[in-house]
C-alpha cells in the first residue's frame, strides 16, 4: 500500500514538473501546485526514503531527481544572502509601505495605526474600497500625504488602487492591464532626483475562467514594465510567487526581487488569516531596477487582511 502511494506521488510530482519546465499552466490547480513547489516537493524526499525502504531503485532515482528540481527552484529564493547597501552621504531614501488591504476589509483603522507607527513617505494599497478608504482618512493618518495622491476606488470588488506620497508625484496616470486597473507616477525626492513607482495587482488566477484572464495581466504588466522609463520599482500583489514563470519573465525585464535580494525570500505572505495554518506564499512583492539600492525590507501585519504588508527603504540615484 506505501509503495503504490509512494508511485502515485512520484508520478504526480513528475506532471507537475512537466509543466514546470515547459512552463505551461492551462489549470488552476497547476498554477496552485507550482505556487507551492517549495512545500509540494518534500513529499519527493519521503518517495526517496519509501524507494530506498523497499528497494525500489527507479523509484529512489525518479524521486532524487525531483528532489534535485526542487532544490534548483528554491535555493535561489530561498538564499540566505543579503545584498543590502548603505546609502552614501546625501543620498535621498525612499519609506514605502504596500498592502493589498483585502477587499472585504472595510475598516482600515487598526492600519491606520502601523502607518502612523512605520512613517512611511509613500503609501501603496490594493483591493482598497470606497468604504475601507473613508474609515482610513477618518483616522487624520493619511493628511501629510493629502496633496499627492492617485486613486481608484469602487464601492466594492478587488480592483481598488491607491498611491499616496509624502513627495511630490508627477506624470500620474491609472493603465489597465488586460481590465486590471494599476498605478504610475514619479516620485520626486529631496535634491532633485525622482524614482518611477508602479503599483499593479492582478486578479486571483481561480474561479471561472481562470488562470487565462491572470496570466493575460501578468503579460500585459510585463510588456507595460518593459517601457517604464528607469530607475523604476514596482510594488504590488501579482498573485504569483518566484516560481511562476510569468514572474520570472517580468524579473527577466532587469528587475530584481527586493526580498531575495534582502536573504528574506523564505517570509511568506499570504494568507495571513487562517491560523493555525501559516502563509505559505509569497504573492506581495517588492521589485526594482538598476539605479536602485535596497536600504532595508521587511513584512509587516496588515490588520483585517489575508495578506502580509512590504515595507521597504531604497535609495536611488535617478
Amino acid at each position: 500500500m506505501l509503495v503504490r502511494l509512494s508511485w502515485s506521488i512520484v508520478a504526480a510530482l513528475w506532471v507537475v514538473s512537466a509543466f514546470h519546465l515547459v512552463k505551461r499552466e492551462p489549470w488552476n490547480t497547476m498554477v496552485g501546485l507550482i505556487a507551492v513547489t517549495p512545500w509540494i516537493y518534500m513529499l519527493a524526499w519521503a518517495t526517496t526514503s519509501v524507494g530506498l525502504w523497499a528497494r525500489r531503485h527507479v523509484m529512489v532515482i525518479l524521486s532524487l531527481v525531483l528532489v534535485g528540481l526542487q532544490v534548483w527552484w528554491v535555493a535561489p529564493d530561498f538564499g540566505p544572502s543579503s545584498h543590502l547597501v548603505r546609502p552614501r552621504p546625501g543620498q535621498p531614501v525612499l519609506r514605502i509601505l504596500d498592502a493589498n488591504v483585502s477587499q472585504d476589509n472595510f475598516d482600515l483603522a487598526p492600519l491606520a495605526a502601523e502607518v502612523r507607527r512605520y512613517q512611511p513617505d509613500v503609501v501603496a494599497m490594493e483591493e482598497v474600497t470606497k468604504p475601507a478608504y473613508t474609515s482610513l482618512m477618518a483616522t487624520g493618518v493619511m493628511k501629510p500625504y493629502s496633496r499627492h495622491s492617485l486613486l481608484f476606488l469602487p464601492d466594492s470588488g478587488s480592483l481598488g488602487m491607491a498611491l499616496w506620497s509624502r513627495y511630490r508625484l508627477s506624470d500620474m496616470k491609472q493603465w489597465y492591464a488586460y481590465g486590471h486597473p494599476e498605478l504610475r507616477a514619479w516620485v520626486h525626492l529631496p535634491g532633485g532626483r525622482r524614482v518611477r513607482l508602479d503599483v499593479v495587482h492582478t486578479l486571483a488566477p481561480y474561479g471561472s475562467g481562470e488562470p487565462g484572464p491572470w496570466a493575460r495581466q501578468m503579460v500585459a504588466i510585463k510588456q507595460e514594465l518593459s517601457r517604464e522609463p528607469r530607475p523604476l520599482v514596482v510594488v504590488g500583489d501579482l498573485n504569483a510567487t518566484w516560481y511562476d514563470w510569468h514572474f520570472q519573465a517580468i524579473l527577466h525585464l532587469g528587475l530584481r526581487d527586493a526580498a531575495v535580494e534582502a536573504g528574506q525570500g523564505w517570509r511568506m505572505t499570504f494568507p495571513a488569516n487562517q491560523w493555525p495554518v501559516p502563509p505559505y506564499a509569497r504573492i506581495d512583492h517588492v521589485l526594482h531596477s538598476a539605479g536602485v539600492g535596497l536600504v532595508s525590507y521587511a513584512v509587516v501585519d496588515v490588520p483585517g487582511s489575508a495578506h502580509r504588508g512590504l515595507l521597504v527603504s531604497v535609495a536611488t540615484d535617478g
